[in-house]
Formats: C-alpha cells, sequence, structure tokens
C-alpha cells in the first residue's frame, strides 16, 4: 500500500514539473530579424513592374496580361492572376495560376507559362476576389 502511494505521488510531482517547464502557447516568443542581402533583393522583380505585362506560352501564343498578384497567407504560395479570354479583350476572365510556373528570365522578354495554352486557361475556375 505504502509503495502505491509512493508511486502516485511520484507521478503527481512529475506531472506538475512537466506542466511547470512546458511553456504555455501565450508566451512571448522573441522575433528575430533576418537582414537580406540587399544586393540579391534588387535582382528580383518589383510587382509593378511585372503586372499588365503580356504573358505567353513557350510556343510564343499570347496567354493574356497579369492582372494582380495574390499572396497567401502563413507563407502559402503566391498565384499570378491573368486575364484571359478571347483575341480582341471581350469576355475576358481572370484565373490564378501559382507564380513559381512563370518564366521570367526567358531568352526572348518575355514572361512564359510553359505547356499553357489560352484554351486550357480557359477552362481553370474563374477567379474571383474575395471582397
Amino acid at each position: 500500500m505504502r509503495t502505491i502511494s509512493l508511486y502516485c505521488n511520484l507521478v503527481l510531482v512529475f506531472g506538475v514539473i512537466i506542466f511547470v517547464l512546458t511553456p504555455s502557447p501565450a508566451s512571448t516568443q522573441e522575433v528575430t530579424l533576418v537582414a537580406p542581402d540587399v544586393k540579391e533583393v534588387a535582382k528580383g522583380y518589383r510587382a509593378e513592374a511585372l503586372e499588365h505585362k503580356t504573358v505567353v506560352n513557350d510556343k510564343g501564343e499570347n496567354i493574356g496580361p497579369i492582372d494582380d498578384f495574390i499572396f497567401g497567407r502563413d507563407n502559402e504560395p503566391v498565384f499570378a492572376v491573368l486575364s484571359v479570354g478571347d483575341f480582341v479583350g471581350l469576355g475576358d476572365e481572370l484565373v490564378a495560376v501559382p507564380f513559381r510556373s512563370l518564366k521570367l528570365d526567358d531568352p526572348s522578354g518575355n514572361i512564359v507559362l510553359p505547356g499553357a495554352s489560352r484554351a486550357a486557361l480557359q477552362k481553370l475556375p474563374v477567379f474571383l476576389y474575395n471582397r
């Protein structure tokens, strides 16, 4: 009986120690900032410079212009919103494609979406802004 009581007390003490040493979710955490290499950052693209630029496929066929960019929450992917439709600009619809799918440094100077076609993109779900 005494052994059981001692065992229960040890388990209780061990549980209290674990509880005290476990940080609570509401505890504050120090945020560390990382200084980026500004020379590398400067080699990137400004969103403003890419917006409204025409996207072509790898055959050089016009897909449509970049309408906007959507940045996901909690490190989710970035999407480029493209305006695709008929050739005269009527009936354009917005579709979202992963930004990483775009080739920005194509030797042609164009933004390329490899393997894409206007018809295939028009089959994607229409993108609607969350208002």
